[in-house]
């Protein structure tokens, strides 16, 4: 089967848009966008990127974004422009169109204010200013923004305290770094490790903490068993190794990283919450401190109701990471709060370490960020929708594939690995297919987040309506077959498919096949994600992605009992 690069004609029309006030000037369509010759940088030559080293082999000629809407992105790639359903970005941004422009309409306009005080030569409230000569006044209303949504009860009593930071990275070294002196000042002077879950990552390779050590061994870190995504496991198996682990480092380590739910390195993997809460018990009951690392899983994404998973699955971990989509997608900025400590800290003349020249300096970040922990409790339900929708969506590509992929994720953060079995056992065979796979992901027009397991990610802006998420996922069932096809894939008699992922593939028990024409729920229709009428997806493509679906249900009813 070979697949076409996707025609210019949008998929969906505009009445399968909000007629919300807000959304009747719906942008155009990037075909249009494209036909009208956008304003941007002209197509990149061959030679336009040779002396850049970024994600890419460096001096790979990158494809330039020219315009975005939503997850509907125009790029200039190889001279030619073209339209692409970008739904991956590593859950770097939020909000989109005009919702992101309400956001930043603050910043905006405080910006402005400031350049017209410039130009006329007169003081002007700061953009930015390093840390050593104070901070912006924006500082105070983002603090009182972020502690309703701490992750632990009574928030507003207890003795937190934030460090705020530019990406994922450099908040979990400040996390990290503040756990570790409060360990110092309380006399665990021994402690001085930060144990790591195997095939963890928390930041690049060569500089973070995590399993992979590319450039030189980290002798501060200690690596703990952890599920690892397309393997079967046994939580009492875990349970005792992580538990001879404890016997073997529990009096050096200071610090254990945990993500609720990973992202790039286990391909979106959640944790079984119980088992997580049992890692983090165990872990604090030998005095070592735990953080939670929710730098892509965090900000509302899992589709719990909550910023934080830690809060909804009762982790009650020492700290927390946010970071990636804070700043609107727009600005840089992230950051770690422990949850008490910080009168300890600074009673004795602590601070966070990993400090810097931009550390909660920026105000168009700080206003930003206030926006976004404002509304982003608008769009629980909504998030909560889409991850049914993809728990429909993912179940199908797995079975049009012929199990090429196993899929595993929650809320709007999915992962897909491509299968080990069958001839895949041969790595480079898998490793082909992954290839082949990527490049019909292209043809198609979509692009998900890869990610070096062998597979992809799904997490788009989470204000994605509904109908473009089906659109995205038949683009993917496109490149899926033509792939399976391409490689000769035959699906193995026996797939050793894991239970664990079967029962997070259950519908929740309000989801319907037959919705339409049901009352609107105002809040999933303000958000573009209702399916109780027919404005923002067909009926029949929604269908069609659910047929035998419904045949998992009584399996996962046996398993949960």
């Amino acid at each position: 089967m070979k697949i076409k690069s996707p025609t210019n004609k949008f998929r969906h029309d505009r009445r399968m848009r909000s007629s919300d006030d807000e959304e009747e000037k719906a942008a155009d369509p990037p075909s249009a966008a494209v036909a009208a010759g956008v304003a941007g940088p002209p197509a990149a030559s061959a030679e336009a990127h040779v002396h850049f080293a970024g994600r890419m082999p460096a001096g790979s000629t990158l494809p330039v974004c020219v315009s975005k809407d939503g997850p509907r992105h125009v790029v200039d790639k190889d001279c030619q422009r073209k339209d692409v359903l970008s739904i991956g970005l590593a859950c770097s941004e939020c909000f989109s169109g005009q919702r992101l422009a309400k956001l930043l309409q603050p910043g905006f306009e405080y910006e402005q204010k400031v350049m017209m005080d410039l130009l006329a030569g007169k003081p002007a409230a700061p953009l930015s200013i390093h840390t050593s000569g104070g901070v912006p006044a924006a500082l105070s209303d983002f603090l009182a923004a972020l502690e309703p949504h701490l992750p632990w009860k009574d928030a507003n009593s207890l003795d937190w305290c934030a460090s705020l930071q530019l990406e994922g990275a450099s908040a979990v070294w400040a996390g990290i770094d503040m756990l570790l002196q409060l360990q110092m000042l309380r006399g665990q002077t021994r402690r001085k490790m930060v144990a790591v879950g195997a095939r963890s990552y928390h930041g690049p390779p060569s500089t973070s903490f995590g399993a992979s050590t590319p450039l030189f061994p980290k002798q501060s870190q200690a690596v703990y068993p952890v599920p690892a995504t397309g393997e079967p496991f046994d939580e009492r198996d875990l349970l005792a190794r992580f538990d001879a682990f404890l016997d073997r480092h529990g009096e050096d380590v200071g610090v254990l990283l945990i993500e609720p739910q990973w992202g790039s390195s286990q391909v979106g993997l959640p944790w079984p919450a119980s088992l997580a809460r049992s890692y983090v018990r165990k872990a604090k009951e030998r005095g070592i401190l735990v953080l939670a690392d929710e730098i892509m899983c965090g900000l509302g994404r899992h589709g719990r109701g909550t910023l934080f998973l830690s809060e909804a699955w009762e982790l009650d971990p020492d700290a927390v990471t946010f970071g990636k989509a804070v700043g609107g997608g727009v600005y840089p900025l992230s950051g770690a709060v422990i949850k008490t400590g910080g009168t300890a800290l600074g009673s004795r003349g602590r601070t966070v370490m990993q400090s810097h020249t931009f550390s909660g300096s920026s105000v168009r970040a700080l206003m930003a960020g206030v926006e976004v922990l404002n509304t982003l409790p608008l769009y629980f339900d909504s998030i909560k929708k889409c991850g049914d929708e993809m728990k429909v969506i993912f179940r199908h590509l797995e079975k049009v594939s012929r199990g090429l992929i196993h899929s595993q994720g929650q809320g709007l953060m999915w992962g897909a690995l491509v299968s080990r079995e069958g001839f895949h056992r041969d790595e480079s065979a898998r490793a082909r297919t992954v290839s082949v796979l990527r490049k019909n992901m292209e043809l198609a027009g979509v692009v998900p987040y890869w990610v070096p397991a062998g597979g992809f990610m799904v997490s788009p802006v989470i204000d994605i309506d509904v109908g473009t998420l089906y659109d995205a996922a038949e683009r993917m069932e496109r490149a899926l077959l033509a792939t399976a096809e391409e490689v000769k894939w035959v699906q193995p008699t026996s797939p050793s498919v894991d239970v664990e992922v079967r029962v997070t593939l259950r519908l929740d028990n309000e989801f319907c096949l037959s919705e339409v024409n049901k009352q609107c729920r105002s809040r999933l229709h303000f958000a573009r994600t209702c399916t109780s009428c027919d404005l923002f997806v067909r009926p029949a493509l929604r269908k069609r992605f659910s047929s035998g679906l419904l045949e998992l249900e009584p399996f996962a009813q046996f398993i949960d009992s």
